[in-house]
């Protein structure tokens, strides 16, 4: 697994649960690095996303085991370095497994390859984490993005099973 990317004091910033003042930044992040990745396919829509985050973090606030919606922010600047979001009660239709599936992982993509790949495992980490005190069996995860070569090896290196763009671990 990807023990040695668990947080530690030597990181420059800090995770914790989003709370409503994290979701404009949160937004912009979104809208600035990662939209031109769906528009060819998706009409983006601020508002929308917005609606969605914000209900999302309050219902977190009141039960913790129904999602999980985490930032990571410069010890130093309380810049926007990362956030992550995953939902649990997705299931197939030919298995009893509920699983959690990863909704959203941003991460600033001025950051240095090293640091970004250090970030994503840490939020594979917190991941895997949720789900063992969640009780959710199986985690998924997956990529629209064009170039996922790089994470989805990732989530081979921290155990999943990947299947194209889709990755899949057994929590246990």
């Amino acid at each position: 697994m990807l023990e040695k990317y668990l947080p530690s004091e030597r990181d420059s910033w800090a995770w914790r649960h989003a709370d409503l003042h994290d979701v404009p930044e949160i937004v912009d992040m979104a809208e600035s690095m990662f939209q031109p990745e769906i528009t060819e396919v998706f009409t983006p829509d601020r508002r929308k996303l917005t609606k969605h985050l914000a209900q999302a973090i309050i219902a977190q606030t009141y039960n913790n085991l129904e999602q999980q919606i985490i930032v990571a922010r410069d010890k130093t600047t309380d810049s926007l370095v990362a956030w992550a979001w995953l939902g649990r009660g997705g299931y197939t239709m030919y298995a009893p497994e509920e699983f959690a599936e990863a909704h959203f992982a941003h991460i600033d993509l001025s950051l240095s390859t090293r640091t970004r790949v250090t970030v994503m495992a840490q939020i594979l980490q917190q991941w895997r984490l949720w789900c063992i005190m969640a009780g959710t069996p199986v985690l998924v995860s997956t990529s629209i993005r064009e170039d996922q070569a790089g994470f989805m090896n990732l989530h081979k290196s921290a155990g999943f099973l990947v299947r194209g763009s889709f990755a899949y671990l057994k929590v246990e």
